[in-house]
């Protein structure tokens, strides 16, 4: 197999499997974002244990991204998995700051603040 083609595809699979191992520890964006969730008495230790199961998530994934890597003797598969942890925990943590309302500014809404900073 073409050595570039071996690694698009190795990174994809990669991907497919650090967004299985994310939702094995941590609900959705959807459902950390929603008013039952930050409307709970029990809130602040939902956050605590969202936060340790981002912490056993990206554990998983970056261990498995270094042994893609030690197998392929690439060193991408492994910065890959780094970047996808940094997604689902800055997605995680937006959705823990930022609750949902009935006025919800939609992806562009974000898009824009995300952009000016």
């Amino acid at each position: 197999m073409d050595r570039n083609l071996e690694r698009v595809t190795t990174i994809i699979l990669l991907i497919g499997e650090a967004s299985g191992v994310f939702a094995g520890f941590c609900p959705s964006w959807f459902t950390v974002a929603s008013p039952f969730f930050h409307e709970q008495e029990a809130k602040s230790g939902n956050v605590k244990r969202i936060r340790a199961g981002e912490v056993a998530a990206t554990g998983i994934v970056i261990a498995t991204g270094w042994a893609v890597s030690k197998a392929m003797n690439d060193v991408v598969p492994f910065w890959a998995s780094v970047a996808i942890c940094g997604v689902f925990v800055a997605g995680y943590e937006y959705q823990i700051a930022n609750p949902s309302t009935n006025e919800g500014e939609g992806v562009a809404g974000v898009w824009q603040r995300i952009t000016k900073g």
